[in-house]
């Protein structure tokens, strides 16, 4: 296996996960399963040929792979047997199969193309098969693009992940520069710039998908909020927390002008997610950098605690900034700074804990009406993307007042609850949705190698006090944790950390580059 080969795939891997939810043109969603929106689907693809290349060419040697097989075959049986509990318990069977036959979107091709070869199939049941097969596709293609690509990284690098780190930095601090140079764009258009809107508005359309969920989302443009290349501003969250950990282990490990560029990156990334304005990401930030003062002081390393005090004044110097933009484009310009920054903390990040401001009302009602369905189902769930009935019977009377919510219902009602895009939505949190649609047994047996793998690094960092084993348990953990922002799914990252962390604690070190 040619390392060069590897090391640029790898590369192209960590560069494009900044690109969330291509346009539909360049998707794979058939291929692809859970990453077929996400442009990370193509050096994925090309690394598992490469792969099976070198594994039938020259013999490659698959390391582990008992282990491997046994924990894929576990989950896919599990999965199965959810999925099949979910289909013999199904009450909605007449709701699907009476609704609109466009709710799945490429079925109504199918029945044409048959119709045209002189083949007459029942438009009923054919659908009650397609949402089998569906949900059995779903299963296979998580198990192998998900933690199949994470066991890809770990071939690669169990010899010398010292060189997956290398090979990440450079990766990430692509990425970086990229989300700057769409900054230098966005922020005129925050500010009210006619020619950076239409800049923007030319090439959106080429960066990511447009009006694909709901009818709105993700919309062409975003008002008043940064969400720099992602879908939404809230993806800013999702990805710094793979992001700031490498860079931020830059800064702790470098000297020269290494240093200094990965300071400059924490800045001025720190001024882009309050610009965001999104709860995610300003709770992330905050959340990540307690979670390193947290990890220091398990691993005794109070000398570093110096360094922290550096990244806090960045990360001050950037919410000044945002602050000074807000007071300038803001109607309340008269405004003091102090009312500015009170009214930002308590909009964007104390408002976490509240039940109703901004969107809590409805994610909050989305997140009580999946748990209610797993409480009823709790040991396999209803089954993957099987929920969307039960939610829409699980909301309270009151909780279906909310507006957003509200919303939600009618699109399901109009558009049938397999509707791609219209069906009432996951529980926008990772641990939720998958204990409604796959029980206990489903989310235990998901996160199984992401706790064993977060327990040996935080082991391993203790024992050791290499500063690379922090970073990547930090990094882990963040992404882990930001699931509860959607799905882990959302960037991929956490599935190249999980490759990565299982080759620092089952590989060898190899020779730094």
């Amino acid at each position: 296996m040619n390392r060069k080969i590897c090391n640029i795939i790898f590369f192209l891997m960590c560069f494009s996960l900044i690109f969330d939810d291509i346009p539909k043109a360049i998707q794979l969603n058939f291929l692809g399963g859970p990453v077929g929106n996400k442009l990370i689907v193509y050096p994925l693809l090309i690394g598992v040929i490469y792969t099976a290349y070198c594994y039938y060419r020259h013999n490659f040697i698959l390391p582990n792979i008992r282990q491997f097989s046994n924990y894929i075959l576990a989950f896919i049986i599990i999965m199965i047997l959810s999925t099949i509990h979910g289909l013999f318990i199904y009450p909605y069977y007449d709701l699907v199969l009476n609704g609109p036959i466009n709710q799945i979107e490429k079925l109504p091709k199918v029945l044409n193309l048959l119709a045209a070869h002189g083949i007459y199939v029942d438009s009923r049941l054919l659908m009650q098969a397609w949402v089998i097969i569906r949900q059995l596709k779903g299963i296979i293609m998580e198990a192998f693009w998900c933690f199949g690509g994470a066991y890809m990284v770990y071939c690669w690098y169990r010899k010398d992940w010292h060189q997956a780190i290398n090979v990440m930095m450079l990766g990430i601090s692509a990425s970086f520069i990229v989300l700057f140079l769409y900054a230098l764009i966005e922020i005129p258009y925050l500010a009210g710039n006619s020619m950076a809107t239409n800049i923007l508005k030319s090439i959106n359309p080429y960066i990511h998908a447009i009006v694909t969920n709901h009818g709105w989302w993700p919309p062409l443009l975003w008002k008043g909020q940064s969400r720099l290349v992602f879908a939404e501003p809230s993806h800013v969250g999702n990805f710094i927390a793979i992001g700031l950990p490498i860079i931020w282990y830059m800064y702790f490990s470098q000297r020269g002008w290494q240093k200094y560029f990965a300071l400059t990156i924490s800045f001025a990334m720190s001024f882009l997610v309050f610009m965001t304005k999104a709860r995610t990401a300003w709770g992330m930030m905050a959340g990540m950098f307690a979670l390193l003062l947290c990890l220091i002081l398990w691993g005794k390393q109070f000398g570093l605690l110096k360094k922290c005090s550096i990244l806090a004044i960045c990360i001050g110097i950037g919410f000044f900034g945002f602050i000074q933009f807000e007071q300038y484009t803001s109607a309340g310009a008269m405004a003091t700074k102090e009312d500015v920054a009170v009214q930002a903390l308590e909009s964007n990040l104390t408002s976490l804990a509240s039940s109703n401001k901004r969107s809590n009302g409805a994610r909050y009602a989305l997140l009580k009406a999946h748990f209610r369905t797993g409480v009823e189902h709790p040991l396999l769930g209803v089954g993957k993307g099987l929920t969307s009935a039960y939610v829409h019977d699980h909301f309270t009377y009151e909780e279906s007042k909310n507006r957003e919510v509200a919303d939600w219902i009618r699109y399901q009602d109009e558009r049938g609850p397999m509707a791609s895009g219209y069906s009432i939505p996951d529980a926008m949190n990772e641990f939720v949705s998958r204990f409604s649609s796959t029980g206990v047994l489903g989310l235990l047996i998901f996160f199984y190698p992401f706790a064993y793998t977060t327990l040996r690094l935080l082991i391993k960092w203790r024992r050791e006090n290499k500063l690379i084993t922090m970073f990547i348990a930090l990094a882990l953990i963040s992404s882990i944790m930001a699931g509860c922002n959607g799905s882990v799914n959302i960037l991929y990252a956490v599935y190249l950390l999980l490759g990565i962390g299982y080759a620092m604690i089952l590989g060898e070190e190899g020779k730094r580059l």
